[in-house]
């Protein structure tokens, strides 16, 4: 007999909801992501990946791992696909020899400001059809659990934020 998960109490279930809700536009921004890039060969992983190297310079697929709360594993998968794709390269990494550093390569920067170009577009739709006030609202909303659940892990002793 498959026991259910212990249902969350009154005062959590609009933190619940926002939870699940958090989760499919998760999944709704990566289908969106896949879709919109689709022509160009990259995924929303990838792109997930590219705006690392973009933003913070060269660092090394731990590093990624660590910032996007995923395994090394499954960045070095889609590292390998960026490589093959020739949109990263690698570079000597004098201290680890076995992680090589990881750059966005001239055409990867290309790439990623086509990315960007696109997502602008796509941004700038949907921000039409919501109010400037509400996404506050929904930013600090973000933010505070954010925090908390920060706070929680600190006081357990797990990892924090990989922001």
């Amino acid at each position: 007999m498959k026991r259910s998960a212990p249902a969350a109490t009154a005062s959590a279930q609009p933190l619940a909801q926002a939870i699940r809700a958090l989760r499919r536009l998760f999944h709704a921004l990566a289908g969106a992501a896949d879709r919109s890039h689709a022509e160009l060969g990259i995924t929303a992983s990838m792109c997930a990946v590219m705006e690392t190297l973009h933003s913070r310079g060269p660092c090394r697929v731990p590093q990624v791992a660590r910032e996007k709360g995923v395994s090394r594993q499954h960045i070095q998968t889609v590292v390998n696909a960026l490589i093959a794709a020739g949109l990263v390269e690698c570079l000597d990494n004098p201290d680890h020899l076995r992680s090589p550093m990881l750059r966005l390569s001239a055409a990867g920067s290309r790439a990623f400001e086509a990315i960007r170009r696109r997502e602008a577009r796509l941004l700038t739709d949907l921000a039409k059809q919501i109010p400037g006030s509400d996404l506050e609202v929904t930013l600090n909303t973000l933010s505070a659990m954010e925090m908390g659940l920060n706070r929680l892990e600190a006081k357990s002793g797990r990892a924090g934020s990989r922001v």
